[in-house]
């Protein structure tokens, strides 16, 4: 039986819960700028597990009976309630996550995530020497890393799930062979380099080791559509990470009407371009021939973010808190399963500012007709609602806000659903306040990554729930988002080893409906500039909290 634990005070009880957390996940608490954590990994074996869940349910017990709103010692302040809130949130969804979503058991994406480096080889926020010090404790790690994973993981695994972490693993194999060129240049200690060599020799073995058993063990007995969470975990998914309330026949609803609303605006702006074409001719045409010259996409793109900067600042949409740019950068090799990210510093990070808005690029060994099918995706008008998702005023934008927030538990805890619900949400906001001067171009490209992301949320429901096959899911993405065959067939293949990315559509639902009801209140006297700044002023905890706490 778990035991709960006597605090005399709520703060002695946020400091407990956060160390408890954050000593789970050292990797997360590293790329957040803790670096205490530097040089630690992630111990997901059975003892250390059930040792960690134990002590969630004792600090439930804890919250439960002393600092739930009501009891005798619950704070009374607006930042003490907002953290109540997202402790009641946070602590049953991790012992959801470990009793019953189970995600280290079928999904090897979780094992790849705790390899990453490249927060401590990118930012320079402590001397080189020292900051490779803690590469070397991380890479001497991998070999346990993933004997645990081998441990964990079913024996029967989807097949689509193991070819996709295959990809990955080898992306990783492919960061370690130019870890040396990107790093030992600006080291002196011949010791440290030779100790970093060996490592980097074994963490690559480990890593070859892991492919080829799960190539030769995993792989073949792996079958194609055995992935779903079912109708019933799924929705428990959904409403413990994000506090919904709506039952999946609800959400369908409401993703269904938002297609069609989609489609609609799809069909006018297409005929108002060219109405002599298809939707898809006319975005195959007229959007998707406006590429950039490969040679020249990384500077384009930061001409293009200094100009939605300077517009963000001149219509007063939101405040950005920093000078800093972003930096426009290739995707390293072990993210480019992704065409654009944004990797930001953490929120307790102090002294390295370096952000990056990755670009995926076509890889070196293809051929022709394939870079220029690719180059048809980083085309201008796509670029730039990208653009504003990933950095102004999406997820960098948000960062910046981040590291003014207040409450620690706010810096730390996040929400799949208000995370990229917020950028999502800023690529129609955008639109609203008039970016693009009206070109019907950029609004259809607006268009077609909102029919991209409302695809996810409808096909993330239907692959999980069962009523969708992979190949109906990719079809859902051609034929109404507009995606050619194989775009399609990788948007279909990343519903099944991540449900959660419904949850951009879910998050712009929750926001727009958060803003529409405080518009009615205010009438008049609402202020979007205010909206937004507020909104971000709490971090990314589930939109429903920041509801809570915004209108009471």
């Amino acid at each position: 039986m778990h035991k709960a634990r006597k605090f005399f005070s709520f703060p002695e009880f946020r400091e407990y819960v956060l160390s408890l957390y954050l000593e789970y996940y050292p990797t997360t608490a590293s790329s957040l700028g803790l670096h205490e954590y530097d040089g630690f990994v992630e111990d997901y074996s059975a003892p250390r597990r059930e040792q960690y869940l134990a002590d969630l349910r004792a600090a439930l017990d804890t919250f439960e009976h002393d600092f739930r709103g009501g009891s005798a010692h619950s704070p009374s302040d607006t930042l003490s309630r907002f953290e109540c809130h997202a402790f009641d949130w946070k602590l049953r969804d991790e012992i959801f996550r470990l009793t019953e979503l189970r995600e280290f058991e079928w999904n090897p994406m979780v094992y790849n995530d705790q390899l990453e480096l490249t927060h401590l080889t990118d930012r320079d926020f402590a001397p080189i020497t020292e900051r490779m010090r803690s590469v070397l404790s991380r890479l001497r790690s991998y070999p346990r890393v993933l004997a645990i994973a081998r441990q964990n993981l079913s024996a029967q695994l989807d097949r689509t799930i193991v070819e996709t972490a295959i990809e990955a693993f080898q992306g990783r194999l492919e960061f370690l062979d130019g870890l040396p060129d990107l790093t030992f240049g600006s080291i002196e200690d011949t010791a440290l380099i030779q100790d970093l060599t060996d490592a980097i020799q074994g963490a690559k073995l480990a890593i070859t080791s892991f492919i080829e058993a799960v190539q030769t063990v995993v792989l073949p007995h792996a079958m194609y559509d055995s992935f779903r969470l079912g109708a019933e975990l799924l929705g428990r998914f959904i409403h413990t990470s994000e506090l919904v309330e709506d039952s999946l026949e609800m959400l369908l609803l409401k993703g269904r009407q938002e297609l069609d609303r989609l489609t609609l605006e799809l069909f006018k702006l297409s005929e108002e371009i060219d109405p002599h074409l298809s939707p898809r001719e006319v975005f195959h045409t007229y959007i998707e021939s406006e590429h950039f010259n490969e040679q020249n996409i990384l500077r384009e793109t930061e001409s293009m973010l200094e100009r939605i900067r300077s517009y963000i600042i001149r219509e007063g949409l939101i405040a950005i808190p920093s000078e800093v740019r972003c930096t426009v950068k290739e995707t390293p090799p072990h993210m480019r399963w992704a065409f654009a990210a944004m990797f930001s510093p953490g929120a307790f990070e102090k002294v390295a500012t370096e952000a990056f808005y990755y670009i995926t690029l076509p890889e070196p060994d293809w051929d022709e007709a394939k870079r220029k099918d690719f180059l048809h995706g980083l085309n201008r008008s796509v670029m730039e609602i990208v653009s504003i998702h990933e950095a102004y005023p999406g997820h960098y934008t948000h960062f910046l806000h981040i590291q003014n927030v207040k409450s620690k538990v706010g810096k730390v805890f996040w929400s799949y659903a208000f995370l990229e619900g917020w950028a999502h949400y800023t690529e129609e906001m955008m639109i609203e306040a008039g970016w693009g001067e009206g070109d019907a171009r950029i609004k259809l490209a607006y268009v077609q990554e909102a029919l991209i992301r409302v695809a996810r949320y409808l096909a993330s429901i239907g692959l999980h729930s069962g009523t969708m096959t992979l190949s109906e899911a990719q079809h859902l993405f051609e034929e109404k988002a507009l995606l050619r065959p194989v775009a399609a067939r990788r948007e279909a293949q990343r519903g099944v080893f991540d449900p959660g990315y419904l949850f951009y559509t879910l998050g712009k639902f929750q926001i727009k409906e958060l803003r529409a009801r405080l518009e009615r209140e205010a009438k008049n006297e609402f202020s979007r500039y205010d909206f937004h700044n507020t909104l971000l002023s709490f971090g990314s905890p589930p939109v429903k909290i920041v509801a809570d706490m915004m209108e009471t």
